[in-house]
């Protein structure tokens, strides 16, 4: 065993020492060149129309029209109290909120559950008429089973 390494050794030693004659490639040089400068575009005096992808002129008008923020009727806003069932919602769907048929536009309301937590959610119209649904932050908030109906109160926020 002894005698097969060494007679290894001593063969891999006598055939790379042929390998002196044969010419390896060098490499480039490694050594950065800063870039030439480059000249600056010639531009007219004066501002210039936004370009469009394509690059032509776009078509900006001079006056911006301000609408003014839509108020919400007075009828259309919850008030009273209300029991209602709800489910979870799309979990996906971050935040603070409530599905319900309850209102027709986005507005504040407390949740009350049945062991007396409460949280103030977004209430979001719903086109169906069923039961609500509400965001898993919320019924985390609540601390009611995430897959179970529960039975909240539902009161405008202050």
């Amino acid at each position: 065993m002894r005698m097969t390494f060494f007679t290894s050794s001593v063969l891999s030693v006598l055939l790379l020492g042929g390998c002196g004659d044969i010419a390896f490639p060098t490499l480039p040089s490694l050594k950065k060149e800063p870039p030439a400068p480059v000249a600056a575009p010639a531009t007219p005096a004066g501002p210039q129309a936004p370009l469009d992808a394509t690059g032509g002129a776009l078509d900006v008008p001079d006056l911006v029209e301000e609408t003014p923020e839509q108020e919400i009727a007075p009828e259309t806003v919850f008030t009273g109290s209300k029991q209602v069932v709800a489910s979870l919602g799309d979990p996906a769907v971050p935040g603070l909120w409530m599905e319900t048929s309850l209102v027709s536009n986005e507005q504040k309301a407390l949740l009350r559950s049945a062991s007396g937590a409460e949280v103030v959610v977004t209430l979001k119209p719903s086109p169906s008429a069923g039961s609500a649904r509400v965001s898993i932050a919320a019924m985390r908030a609540l601390g009611v089973p995430l897959t179970e109906l529960v039975e909240l109160q539902v009161r405008p926020a202050n």
